[in-house]
């Protein structure tokens, strides 16, 4: 007697006798939904939970509620599902669940040694994915739309950094890193892994809370973030992938903002303390303060995801240091690459048969590529006794199976920590436009404005007023033609008084963009941490207290200028 009643279309698995079959009840708060990608029930919960499994299992949907959604599907994990697309480049037609999805860009692994180890033993890797998928109701039915936040399928929303061990995982970070690094389009459709399976118990201890509910603040952590940020920082492949997502939101601004409006808002950021004479941080030289001045000659630095050619094992020809081409001037508290192109085969790598050496040993091992495609990386960092003033050479080595070695070398000194004098200063004016968009009309683009609302219904999409966002080193003002109080306003202009009408629209767009642009610009204040998620929704309120304001006062001011104009008229 079969223990579950035959499901049509849904697949059982058939349970033969002496299987072991255990019931448990429990709850699905905001879980409830059909199995698929997205958010809200168990299948992507469980992907993401378990990013990498060690075993797959199968989960039945059998409710009786809504037996047209019941399926049966195979839980992998986010990073098998991940790296299939990396195979194929694009979405596996045998997986129903994940159809739409094109990969952009995979990072391979690199092992990060913890501060006092020696080991390379915490890998980091990272996918770029972007998942189309079916416009909203009322828009172009032919035209997928890109999803506005990609690694939702993957992830939790808005934590697209996640630490694991042995596949479960142990902590989420969230963009800010990215944000800070001018990746704030690119944070939505990456999904960055951190694996601390291979790390020993002490390491594993002061990166997870014990509780496996998050990172632990510490040494580790702080390194791991740190050759996080110069793998991002050198990925050229990343900067072009986040121009080209804000090029299609700077497509829209063929309505571009009028010299008034742009007067205006330019005039009262100035008297609001803003510069614009010069671009740069929200510091300025000359306080009292300090901060870690640039390196010299600091810059970008491409992947080049090209393989050379290589030999079978164990030939080898080639073993040269193309990164520094000259000596490497690192400063303390800094960490610098190093990278070498060879013909050898990566079975040198796994044999450890390719070294790298520091003499005297005033630098030490922060983290390494392994060799692939004719490239291996290191990064180096100097030692917590290392001092202003320290020189010597780094060696590369690569043995081979007689005993000989080549060998490559460069110098390097070791640099203080320069540190500049600062003064807080309120900002800078930025490029700025301001956009007005509604739901329909220019749904890709309120979707990357508004990702929670993309889907929602029309009341829920008219309690919003505007929203700045950072696009290619100025800020857009985007604000919805269909926030309430605002399209009642207008709209009775309109039909009773349509003169006042621009005045109205002008006047409003002069005072939401400015007070977005000062609200974007606060945001790098320093002050009290506080959650991404939690300052976004009190931004967010904040702005629609405003807009409330601004709608009245908008109207005060356009019959002020009417009346000023009526009065010249007759003069």
């Amino acid at each position: 007697m079969p223990i579950y009643k035959p499901n049509q279309g849904v697949w059982v698995p058939e349970l033969r006798k002496g299987t072991l079959v255990r019931h448990y009840s429990y709850k699905l708060p905001y879980l409830e939904g059909s199995l698929s990608p997205s958010p809200k029930n168990l299948y992507h919960y469980l992907h993401c939970s378990m990013f990498d499994p060690i075993l797959p299992f199968r989960l039945v949907d059998l409710r009786p509620q809504n037996p047209e959604n019941n399926r049966a599907e195979l839980v992998t994990g986010s990073r098998n599902r991940l790296m299939k697309l990396v195979k194929s480049g694009k979405d596996d037609s045998s997986d129903p669940l994940q159809t739409g999805s094109t990969m952009k860009h995979y990072r391979a692994m690199e092992f990060v040694v913890p501060p006092g180890g020696s080991k390379p033993c915490i890998g980091i890797e990272y996918w770029v994915v972007f998942n189309f998928r079916k416009p909203a109701s009322g828009t172009k039915k032919d035209q997928l739309v890109l999803r506005p936040h990609s690694n939702e399928l993957y992830v939790q929303t808005g934590h697209p950094i996640i630490g694991t061990l042995n596949g479960q995982n142990q902590g989420e970070l969230t963009s800010q890193l990215l944000r800070d690094l001018g990746l704030g389009m690119v944070a939505r459709h990456i999904v960055i892994h951190i694996d601390a399976t291979n790390a020993d118990r002490k390491v594993r201890r002061e990166l997870f809370a014990t509780t496996r509910e998050g990172f632990k603040d510490g040494t580790v952590l702080n390194e791991i973030t740190q050759v996080l940020r110069k793998m991002l920082e050198e990925d050229a492949n990343l900067f072009a992938i986040e121009k080209e997502l804000t090029e299609k939101l700077a497509q829209r601004e063929a309505q571009s903002t009028s010299e008034e409006v742009r007067k205006q808002v330019t005039r009262l950021l100035l008297e609001a303390g803003l510069e614009v004479n010069q671009e740069g941080s929200s510091v300025a030289p000359g306080g009292t303060e300090t901060r870690p001045a640039p390196k010299p000659g600091t810059r970008k630095r491409p992947t080049r995801p090209d393989p050379l050619p290589t030999l079978p094992f164990p030939e080898v020809t080639k073993f040269k240091i193309v990164v520094p081409t000259g000596k490497m001037l690192i400063a303390q508290n800094d960490i610098d690459f190093v990278l070498v192109e060879t013909d050898a085969d990566a079975e040198f790598d796994r044999r450890g048969l390719v070294a790298i050496r520091c003499e005297p040993g005033f630098l030490e091992l922060a983290s390494k590529s392994p060799l692939r495609g004719g490239r291996i990386r290191w990064r180096l960092r100097p030692r917590a006794t290392a001092k202003q003033g320290d020189v010597g050479k780094v060696i590369v080595s690569i043995t081979k199976l007689d005993g000989t070695q080549m060998t490559d070398s460069f110098d390097f000194e070791v640099l203080p920590l320069a540190e500049e004098k600062v003064k807080t200063a309120k900002g800078l004016v930025p490029p700025f436009e301001i956009i007005p968009i509604d739901p329909t009309e220019d749904a890709e683009i309120w979707a990357s404005v508004w990702p929670d609302l993309a889907e929602a219904d029309e009341d829920e999409q008219a309690t919003v007023a505007y929203k700045p966002l950072r696009i290619g080193g100025g800020i857009n003002v985007y604000y919805s033609k269909v926030f309430t109080p605002y399209k009642q306003m207008r709209g009775g202009l309109l039909t009773n008084l349509p003169g006042l009408a621009d005045f109205f629209k002008t006047n409003y767009e002069i005072w939401i963009g400015y007070h977005a642009i000062l609200q974007e610009n606060s945001r790098n204040t320093p002050g009290a941490e506080i959650e991404v998620e939690v300052l976004d929704k009190l931004l967010e309120m904040d702005r629609v207290r405003v807009a409330q304001m601004q709608v009245r006062q908008a109207l005060n001011s356009a019959e002020l200028m009417e009346k000023v104009l009526q009065a010249q008229n007759t003069d």
